[in-house]
């Protein structure tokens, strides 16, 4: 009777488990897709999912690898700054995700199989230029990134944080780079020549062509890859 009572007091706590990343962690190869849970559909651009905490890595077979960092949990939902996803269902080698396209049902993988990936680059979006400190000054933060010819050993750009104008338009800054396995912080220059940023410092030089910056969003563009960049806790 009281083994009985014992296991009846526990099994709420199990049902009301808090979702978390260890949960879902890893990387995951969609094997089927539904348009709603009965209708299934045929799909030619497989995604993959990379799940860290706070960072989730989304990358089709055709489109932009997209990045997305200060990802939070709240209830079965993972949420990005722009955006979440529903986690409908997991175990230790399968995971459910539903989103606007449907939902998507994915098997646990090691490595992602080598299909190619076409490199389209998408839309850019712009917006106003403002490259004055006013508007500039703090930290930005990378929470999404685009990049077509992604790898995990690149280093991207992963915050900026302006911190004294120099004059002639030129900004003291500390800037930090990252990839998935290593994280890097250094003090830098940043020059502005019409809408190019050039951040220079003793272990990187960086050219980037600015698309937006407005006081609410920065939006670079480097090479292939575009970053979408906001100040969090910004009041």
């Amino acid at each position: 009777m009281k083994r009985l009572l014992l296991c009846l007091l526990i099994l709420p706590l199990w049902g009301n488990a808090q979702l978390s990343f260890q949960d879902i962690n890893g990387k995951w190869q969609e094997t089927k897709r539904y348009k709603n849970k009965k209708k299934e559909k045929g799909f030619t651009d497989t995604m993959r999912v990379e799940i860290k905490e706070g960072f989730v890595l989304i990358r089709y077979d055709r489109g932009a690898t997209l990045i997305h960092h200060e990802v939070i949990i709240e209830g079965n939902k993972l949420k990005f700054e722009k955006g979440s996803v529903e986690v409908v269902d997991h175990s230790r080698n399968k995971l459910v995700l539903h989103d606007k396209a449907g939902t998507h049902h994915f098997e646990k993988t090691k490595e992602f199989d080598n299909a190619p990936v076409p490199r389209i680059i998408p839309g850019r979006e712009e917006g106003e230029k403002n490259v004055k400190l006013q508007t500039l000054q703090g930290k930005w933060t990378a929470y999404k990134k685009t990049d077509p010819e992604f790898t995990t050993a690149k280093f991207y750009l992963k915050s900026i944080q302006f911190t004294e104008d120099k004059g002639n338009g030129t900004y003291a800054a500390q800037v930090t780079f990252n990839n998935t396995d290593s994280v890097y912080t250094t003090d830098a220059f940043v020059y502005v020549k019409g809408t190019d940023f050039i951040i220079s410092s003793d272990a990187e030089t960086f050219k980037a062509k600015v698309l937006k910056s407005d006081g609410e969003e920065l939006i670079l563009e480097h090479g292939s890859i575009t970053y979408f960049m906001k100040q969090f806790g910004k009041k």
